[in-house]
């Protein structure tokens, strides 16, 4: 009986797999038949089975029933091997396979041509056959064989590989299931020695339905090496867990007639730890370790170009860098001009416009979601269907396999163009992985190629200061300063390095509102600058799709997790200026000091409460909480990141809070800027003249709307 619980299982799986696929057509309408029909013969051939010793009649057309099911299965099969991957109308076809169809059911199911009668004793299993059985048997299997051989065929010649890997795939999964079947089904009842496997026989669709699902759902080739992998884990994991779990349900089997309902709960926890210890096994002992490994080697040596070398220096090293990792044969960038359009920008001698301002290249590449694009995505993928055209009109103009965006909300500020690899494989899943975990990292150099001249034109720039340190400068003062009636904001943002990674930025929500961050992010230098870039990037088109705005932080968080080096955390805070009504909204998550100081207080109060830094845990959204702090007239906020709050003097004591609201009481009249400069030099003076970390400074004073704004 535990063998007719893994065909329900295997038919589950089946279901599963069959309505995980997505799109419409031809060709996805012949795969649900398909599927579905042979997971209705699963569980009718095992459902008959089970019944079939004490509800002969019951249990007879059942049976008859799941090989129509099958018959159906193959037919849908076969009608999806003559079409794939192209919704072609085949009216005549579908007419006869329908037909086909109905006449097996009529056979199989309403005369005794395939089956009598059948009975169990206990494990023996007795199929009385009709004398057409052998016949209608071999004409079932030989459907199923046939659209097996045309899928192979059709791989043999169809000019896509994506496609062609499809084909085969489906071929090999198609020819499993009916081998399987044919051995089972047919043969095992004749058969003494194989007689107790019948119930397993019907578990043969799962084969033929996993393997079209992938063809429907993967839109890369993979790699021999990659398969032959994947293979040999799954072989350890059958082995390791599969064959204990088959016991294990056997012996739960055993119970059934003194507690049934035992041996099903037995059987069914002994199926979910099984499989939860697997998949702990798979990710820990048979992941990509090598992979990630290569993936963050890669992230470093983006990391460490030398931007203050020139563009077509940093291009050429980049060009260098992508040829070895991923094998192509060429690499371009694409910059956006002045005009919109994108322009071929390296190699140097190539200054061609690629998609012009307007036009549908374009505008389907601003509005995907994906920032890494195979074009055996486009091919494939479903998903891509509207856009198909223009994109792989863009590949073709390129003769490119593979692209990276760089996107601010849906404007494309550049793209890098990869050819196809020099060993004729395609790009991959892993190729994929790896380029998504750089994007960050190209994100950096495609701004800096659109915002910075050519090196002749920056001689006299780069002796003064370096041109990393130049875009950085340029990206920390794009800001919508909060200039409004009755509120003087000031901030200062530096680094003893002059690349850093901490942050300021405010964006003009309406005419009394205002949208402010204010942080640090994780790490020094160029690592970290290249981080706070990134950051202010995505926070800013968070802010024009995420109108709620503990979501807004949490999808924040994600990407820090997500697509940020790993390691990298974000100590700070998100706030909104509701200057109409007199209050600050605002989440902490991790700022060291938040200050407020209201004209009916004698002294300044820490109102920042407690907080998580975001880009430790996946989730965040549950630790989050919005704050509403009132702001009467005369009152201030000051904030500061831990550059201020952790100075240390010459005998290792730091600066802390303490001394920071001294400050601010001591410059109660004072303006917002003279109270920020007050706090870098007390810091300053205080840790010997210099400071050695980045700091930010934010003062926001509050005097009220005028009277004019109020009425």
């Amino acid at each position: 009986m535990g063998l007719t619980l893994f065909t329900y299982l295997a038919a589950a799986f089946a279901a599963v797999a069959a309505l995980g696929v997505k799109g419409r057509g031809g060709g996805v309408r012949a795969f649900r038949i398909a599927a579905f029909s042979g997971v209705a013969y699963a569980v009718l051939l095992a459902t008959g089975y089970l019944l079939s010793e004490d509800y002969r009649a019951a249990a007879l057309v059942l049976v008859r029933l799941a090989a129509a099911g099958a018959v159906t299965s193959y037919l849908a099969f076969f009608r999806l091997a003559v079409g794939y991957p192209y919704a072609k109308r085949l009216v005549a076809l579908d007419v006869a396979l329908a037909a086909v169809a109905g006449a097996a059911l009529w056979a199989l199911v309403f005369t005794d041509a395939y089956l009598v009668d059948l009975k169990r004793f206990g494990y023996d299993f007795v199929r009385f056959e009709g004398s057409y059985h052998a016949a209608l048997s071999i004409a079932g299997a030989g459907i199923g064989a046939a659209a097996a051989v045309t899928m192979a065929a059709r791989a043999a010649v169809v000019s896509s590989r994506v496609y062609r890997q499809h084909l085969a795939v489906m071929a090999l999964g198609l020819a499993g299931s009916v081998a399987w079947g044919y051995a089972l089904a047919i043969v095992a009842p004749t058969s003494t020695f194989l007689m107790g496997a019948y119930p397993l026989s019907a578990a043969n669709a799962l084969f033929s339905v996993l393997a079209a699902s992938y063809a429907f759902s993967a839109t890369r080739v993979f790699q021999a090496r990659a398969a032959v992998k994947a293979v040999a884990a799954w072989a350890v994991i059958l082995l390791a867990f599969g064959l204990p779990l088959g016991a294990a349900v056997g012996m739960a089997f055993l119970l059934r007639g003194a507690a049934p309902a035992t041996a099903v709960l037995l059987a069914a926890v002994g199926f979910a730890a099984a499989g939860h210890w697997a998949e702990s096994f798979a990710k820990g002992r048979l992941g990509s370790g090598h992979d990630e490994a290569s993936r963050e080697d890669l992230e470093a040596a983006i990391a460490h170009l030398d931007l203050s070398t020139g563009r077509e220096s940093v291009l050429g090293e980049l060009s260098g860098i992508m040829g070895d990792a991923f094998g192509c044969s060429w690499f371009a960038t694409l910059s956006e001009d002045d005009s919109g359009g994108l322009r071929r920008i390296y190699p140097e001698d190539d200054d061609a416009l690629v998609a012009a301002p307007g036009s549908p290249a374009l505008e389907a590449l601003a509005a995907l979601e994906r920032r890494v694009v195979f074009k055996t995505d486009v091919v494939a993928d479903e998903a891509f269907a509207e856009q198909k055209p223009a994109l792989l009109a863009f590949f073709e103009a390129l003769g490119a396999e593979a692209v990276v965006l760089a996107k601010e909300g849906r404007r494309v500020v550049g793209a890098f163009a990869f050819g196809p690899k020099r060993s004729g494989a395609d790009y991959d899943a892993l190729d994929y992985a790896a380029f998504d975990a750089v994007h960050g990292k190209l994100f950096v150099v495609a701004y800096y190629a659109r915002h910075v001249a050519r090196e002749s034109l920056l001689e006299t720039v780069e002796q003064e200061i370096g041109l990393a340190d130049q875009i950085v400068r340029s990206i920390q003062q794009h800001i919508d300063p909060i200039a409004h009636p009755g509120v003087s904001v000031s901030f200062r943002c530096e680094s003893p390095r002059g690349l850093g990674g901490d942050l300021f930025d405010s964006v003009r929500i309406s005419e009394h509102r205002w949208f402010f961050v204010v942080g640090d992010i994780s790490g020094k230098g160029l690592n970290a600058s290249m981080s706070m870039v990134i950051l202010k990037s995505m926070i800013r088109t968070l802010l024009k799709e995420e109108k709620d705005f503990v979501k807004l932080v949490s999808r924040t968080n994600a990407f820090i997790k997500e697509r940020l080096p790993r390691g990298t955390f974000f100590s700070g805070l998100f706030g909104f200026l509701a200057l109409d009504k007199g209050s600050v909204y605002f989440i902490n998550c991790g700022i060291p000091a938040m200050f407020f100081r209201s004209p009916g207080l004698d002294s300044a109060v820490e109102a920042q409460g407690d907080g998580k830094m975001l880009g430790f845990v996946k989730n965040v959204e549950p630790f989050l909480k919005t704050r509403k702090l009132a702001l009467p007239p005369g009152s201030r906020l000051l904030i500061c990141t831990d550059g201020i709050v952790e100075a240390e003097s010459v005998r290792g004591e730091r600066y802390g809070k303490e001394r920071l609201a001294r400050i601010l009481g001591e410059n109660k009249g004072s303006s917002a800027a003279e109270t920020v400069d007050a706090v870098v030099k007390s810091a300053s003076a205080f840790a010997g003249g210099r400071l050695d970390d980045d700091i930010t400074v934010v003062a926001i004073d509050y005097e009220g709307l005028p009277k004019e704004k109020k009425r």
